[in-house]
């Protein structure tokens, strides 16, 4: 049973019995006040009912309203039993001629109408009418009805009719609500939220549409497309796109030969050959690269990657004794977060921040918080990113790890 069927089946389960208990009164209703052509039908359609009986009430409910001279009283009694005889025999027509009828009679409250409706959006439901399931449920809304069901029905059967903009607006407004009650939308709400800003081609509605799935349903899929989409963006500043590969790395989407040798020449064009010789040996350990037509380029690039990093790291004694200003700690900051030694590069950024003024801060702050997440301080690390400002590049790339650190760790 799909989700939207289950949804509309609890409607249908609250509108059936609150019509059940109110026909009653045609039952009790005293002979003087009925006449005995419509009385007799109609409590047999009635004692019907409670055998499980519908097609029998049917018959006899219909006896009922084809009586001569029939009064406006009459037939609403007759009618609540048609609609509730039409309803569990599944003769989805009638139940909603029956409930349409009901609806127009006078005098009738909110409190009243609601359970009619609840029913008109399923008998709407199984006949696969949806244009009018979203009338009711439009109107039942309207009139403040609060049944948790209605709104989420009415929002998957707007996005069946490819009411992309109405999807939108009862979406936003429903998260409102969410908001307001502390809770959440579901994940398939919000995936009908990211098809919708989709199809009608608002790039930014469907970017924090999916930045929200990853931070309240994470998952590879959600991290492939959001970083596939950071990568693929024009004009945007490279000397960020090995923070892109490193959160790869980090969320396990960095899954094919291309991207591990992609990741390793832009570590090797940085001069930080420690992510450059991980990637390749992780790709080579796990069978991905060196084999097939590309087999001795990997190993040419495997070889290249070790031959860098062993020359770095005899430097990297003298280099830390050399080291006197803020630019020179945050190269030495860079090199221990290619080495993945979280805390000596969260060290030296540290320092490179309290000496003075470094060239790209953004960058700084950015590597900074990595380190300090991946060397467990998530709340640490979310403030730093908090302060990625002036490059957009490095503000998009922050707000993916930003939501990285939301997330339990791997």
């Amino acid at each position: 049973m799909s989700y939207r069927c289950y949804l509309l089946l609890r409607l249908a389960s609250l509108g059936v019995w609150s019509l059940l208990s109110l026909s009653v009164v045609a039952q009790t209703a005293a002979p003087a006040a009925v006449q005995m052509e419509v009385y007799k039908p109609l409590q047999a359609a009635q004692e019907a009912l409670k055998i499980s009986q519908p097609q029998q009430a049917l018959t006899l409910a219909k006896e009922a309203l084809s009586a001569s001279k029939i009064t406006p009283y009459e037939t609403y009694l007759v009618q609540r039993t048609l609609a509730v005889a039409a309803l569990a025999a599944k003769d989805f027509d009638q139940a909603t001629a029956s409930l349409e009828v009901l609806l127009l009679q006078p005098g009738l409250s909110a409190a009243e109408q609601r359970p009619l409706l609840e029913s008109l959006m399923h008998a709407s439901q199984q006949k696969n009418d949806s244009a009018g399931l979203v009338k009711w449920a439009r109107r039942y809304l309207g009139d403040g009805g609060t049944n948790p069901s209605v709104r989420p029905a009415l929002i998957q059967t707007l996005s069946l009719l490819n009411a992309h903009q109405d999807v939108i607006q009862e979406m936003l407004f429903k998260m409102k609500l969410d908001a307001a009650a502390g809770q959440n939308a579901t994940e398939g709400e919000l995936r009908l939220l990211a098809v919708s800003y989709r199809e009608v081609k608002d790039s930014a509605g469907y970017e924090a549409t999916l930045h929200q799935l990853l931070a309240l349903y994470p998952s590879k899929a959600y991290w492939a497309e959001a970083i596939g989409r950071q990568l693929s963006l024009a004009q945007t500043n490279t000397r960020f796109d090995l923070d892109v590969y490193r959160l790869s790395e980090e969320t396990g989407i960095l899954e094919d030969a291309e991207t591990y040798i992609m990741m390793a020449e832009l570590a090797l064009k940085a001069g930080l050959p420690a992510d450059a010789q991980r990637v390749m040996e992780n790709g080579f350990q796990i069978g991905l690269l060196g084999k097939g037509s590309q087999a001795s380029a990997h190993a040419r690039w495997r070889q290249l990657a070790a031959n860098q990093l062993t020359e770095d790291d005899k430097l990297m004694a003298s280099l830390e004794k050399s080291a006197q200003n803020s630019n020179d700690w945050v190269g030495l900051g860079d090199v221990w977060l290619s080495k993945q030694q979280w805390a000596q590069a969260s060290a030296m950024y540290a320092k490179a921040l309290a000496a003075g003024p470094v060239r790209r801060v953004a960058e700084v702050y950015l590597h900074q918080a990595i380190a300090l997440f991946k060397a467990g301080d998530a709340v640490a690390s979310r403030t730093l990113l908090a302060k990625v400002s002036d490059d957009k590049t490095a503000m998009a790339v922050a707000n993916l790890w930003r939501i990285r650190t939301l997330a339990p760790s791997k």
